[in-house]
Formats: C-alpha cells, structure tokens, sequence
C-alpha cells in the first residue's frame, strides 16, 4: 500500500460571495479614505503645533533679549549717576579740606599760629606681645614671630 494524501474538499462559491467581496472592499476602502484624510488633519495640525511652538520660542528669546537690554541700560544710567555722585563727594571733600576753608574756621575758633613748638619722644613700643594664658591668640602671636 501506498499513502496517498487525501484531496482537499473543495468549496463551491456561493452565488452572494461576489456581492460580498465587493461589499467588503467598498467598506475598506472608505475606511482607508477615512484613515487618509484624518492622517492628513493630523499631520496638519501637528506641523502647526510645531511652527507655533517654533515662534513662541522665539518670542520668548527675544523678551529675555528685551529684558536683559533693559536691565543693562538701567546699569549704565546707575553707574553714571553713582560716578556724578563720587564726583561730587570728591569736590566736597576737597572743599571741606582745603587749607584756607580751614584757616578761616580757626580764625572763627580764635586758634592761632602756634610760637613755639613741643617735640615729644616717645618710649620705643615693645614688638613681642604677651600671649594670653589659656592660647586663644595663637595665630596673632604666630603672625607677631614672623614680623
């Protein structure tokens, strides 16, 4: 004997099954359809949300740009005005101390030119400082050996 395998049935087609087939492919082709075009809104929306993202971003660099020029130009006016102010202060300084605003508020205090003049000599002052008891001030009697 011989094995032999055996035949497949075969299906004879129904009358309606070309209906249906037709049916079936008109179904998916609108779905396709349908998928297309909703792929297209999509992708539409999607390149708008990223061109807005695009120029929001933007704009924010170029408030920050605007903010920071502002801030420098508030910088300079400050620096300016506090160099006027030393200016100033340098000239009133100068005023204040200048030798004939101070013989006049000596004439008004009834000083006078001294007639004879003291010299005093002092004891030389002692370079080894004592160090305290209990070692707080090591570093400062340190930096007193090295001098």
């Amino acid at each position: 004997m011989i094995a032999r395998p055996l035949p497949a049935p075969r299906i004879e087609p129904s009358p309606r099954s070309g209906w249906r087939t037709a049916r079936a492919a008109s179904s998916a082709r609108r779905a396709r359809t349908r998928r297309m075009r909703y792929r297209l809104i999509a992708r539409t929306v999607s390149g708008l949300g990223v061109a807005t993202l695009v120029v929001l971003v933007y704009l924010a660099l170029l408030a920050n740009i605007t903010r920071l020029n502002y801030e420098v130009s508030h910088a300079k006016q400050a620096r300016e005005r506090i160099a006027l102010q030393a200016v100033r202060a340098e000239d009133e300084i100068a005023r204040l101390a200048s030798r004939d605003k101070l013989e006049a508020i000596a004439a008004r205090l009834g000083m006078r030119e001294p007639s004879a003049f003291a010299v005093v000599a002092l004891p030389p002052r002692h370079r080894h400082a004592t160090q305290p008891a209990h070692g707080v001030a090591l570093l400062s009697g340190v930096a007193g050996w090295l001098k």
